[in-house]
């Protein structure tokens, strides 16, 4: 009985299968899933990386800097303001910075707050530095 049954199923797939004839792929078909692919894998993709500044940005911005400490170091700075007097009382005539830079008197609180704010900003920027890396990578 059983193998009646499954002859019957049999003859009826034959006869599904062959009034429903086979169909034909369009001419263009290998063509369309190739372009699908190429358009697929071009989306996949990982972000490039570019940098906020380019090389040549950090090249001017090395230059400038380099040309403003020697102008401040090296440089004949008169800065006398006749508009302006009390910015006299504040800027000496010949900016000595070394000088100033030892007379300098900070209290240790500030040194140590300032220190320890450094400290945990580089702190800060390496753990997000790797925590942008960790999810910006393909696994």
């Amino acid at each position: 009985m059983e193998d009646n049954r499954e002859k019957q199923l049999d003859d009826f797939i034959r006869k599904v299968v062959n009034h429903a004839g086979l169909e034909s792929p369009a001419n263009d078909f290998t063509q369309n899933i190739l372009s699908k692919i190429i358009a697929e894998t071009n989306k996949s993709t990982a972000t490039v990386y570019q940098p906020l500044i380019s090389r040549t940005g950090w090249l001017i911005l090395a230059i400038f800097t380099i040309i403003l400490f020697a102008f401040v170091i090296f440089g004949n700075l008169d800065l006398h303001i006749g508009w302006l007097p009390a910015i006299d009382k504040l800027v000496p005539n010949k900016i000595g910075f070394f000088d100033y830079l030892l007379q300098l008197r900070l209290p240790k609180t500030l040194v140590y707050a300032v220190t320890g704010l450094l400290l945990l900003v580089y702190i800060q920027i390496l753990f997000l530095k790797k925590y942008i890396e960790s999810r910006y990578t393909l696994n």
